[in-house]
């Protein structure tokens, strides 16, 4: 059997776009000629849990190949490039073809920002214009070296509405309400966007779409309004530099004392998260932000910081196991993260990966997690400040 019939087994993936691909790249067998009756027998296989060991045999006919690693990497590269494609639009409230920059054929022209401040904040975490971070590749996890001009790109805003963020691209860090607020919202919207392009080839289910709806019905209304309050933000200084920079958003289970925290069904309460190396103050700042009518939930993951006083651990252990989105300077990296690469993908198949079983109707039902309920305690003892 080959093994891209293997992705028929996992609901969760959108099978048919990553069959597109591998269509027009004629890889793995798939072709233009055959593809029509090859997806007509996938939508007549039984569900899942029915399908037994003799179910894929009706692929036989199509002389269909293994696909190789480096020709699967090839696909996921065009598969992400067309989900950038797809999901190009500008997130500002105010966002329309009357306000925002258009090309010759009346199509909003999306431009290419950085979710950390390019020329500030990743200049200063660079070494000859590249930074490092981590990535889940064959093997496990191992670190990146990439660009500096393409780390933290997402495809958000125009270029009339990206302007929005002035504030903070442009004037020193002051902990103001607003700049507090920017830095919540610019973490909201590049992890949101990057799920959205993710979404293209992954089925997150209903939920997901509804808690970003949600959550952005909150900062738009925020936004039309300039009432910046609507954010609390929890600013943690470290008294030294550290060639470390992050923005990303997502939910916690448990708070330090391994105390559940119970979201609601209506959306998932998440915490926006920005740690801010500032080179000339030399000093890195940790913002641990969230909204104000959320504050039940999170504002004693606040305070239970400062009375442990153990800020490096639980500022590391909150973002390894959750953030997307983290850069490092690249001997920074080899010197004080690499050695964590082992623990790192351990934690994160806890904390990030899905876990659920199959149901007769071809869903997933997450009903469990790997979570430690303690696992904030750092067990690990990771450490990504190495001085």
């Amino acid at each position: 059997m080959s093994n891209i019939l293997r992705y028929l087994e996992n609901p969760q993936i959108n099978h048919e776009k990553i069959y597109e691909v591998m269509r027009d790249f004629r890889k793995a067998g798939l072709n233009p000629k055959m593809y029509d009756e090859f997806i007509n027998t996938i939508n007549k296989l039984p569900k899942i849990r029915l399908r037994g060991p003799h179910a894929y045999d009706v692929f036989n006919k199509f002389d269909l190949t293994d696909i190789t690693s480096e020709d699967l990497s090839v696909v996921m590269k065009e598969l992400k490039q067309r989900s950038i494609e797809d999901s190009k639009f500008c997130w500002h409230v105010e966002a329309s073809d009357a306000s925002c920059n258009l090309d010759s054929a009346g199509k909003i022209i999306v431009s290419a920002a950085h979710s950390i401040q390019n020329n500030g904040v990743l200049s200063t975490i660079s070494e000859n214009h590249e930074v490092s971070t981590y990535k889940f590749q064959p093997g496990g996890l191992k670190g990146k070296v990439i660009k500096k001009k393409v780390a933290s790109i997402f495809w958000g805003f125009c270029n009339t509405h990206d302007a929005i963020f002035n504030t903070i691209e442009n004037f020193p860090y002051q902990k103001t309400e607003e700049q507090n607020f920017l830095f919540a919202y610019r973490s909201f919207v590049v992890a949101s966007h990057k799920k959205m392009e993710a979404s293209t080839f992954m089925n997150f289910g209903g939920q997901a779409e509804n808690d970003i709806k949600e959550n952005r019905r909150i900062f738009d209304k925020a936004i039309a309004e300039k009432d910046y309050a609507i954010i609390k933000t929890d600013v943690f200084e470290l008294p030294l530099f550290y060639p470390i920079a992050c923005s990303s958003s997502f939910y916690l289970d448990f708070d330090f004392e391994g105390v559940a925290i119970p979201h609601s069904e209506g959306r998932m309460e998440n915490v926006f998260v920005t740690l801010l190396p500032v080179i000339k103050e030399n000093k890195a700042y940790f913002l641990l932000s969230y909204f104000k009518e959320d504050a039940h939930l999170y504002e004693k993951v606040g305070i239970q910081m400062r009375k442990r006083n153990k800020l490096k651990s639980d500022i590391s252990i909150i973002i390894v196991a959750h953030a997307e989105n983290v850069y490092f300077e690249p001997l920074y990296y080899t010197t004080f993260i690499e050695q964590f690469e082992e623990d790192l993908y351990t934690l994160m198949f806890q904390t990030q990966m899905d876990h659920g079983v199959v149901n007769q109707y071809d869903e997933i039902n997450h009903s469990f997690s790997y979570t430690p309920e303690t696992y904030l305690q750092n067990q690990y003892d990771i450490n990504i400040f190495g001085y």
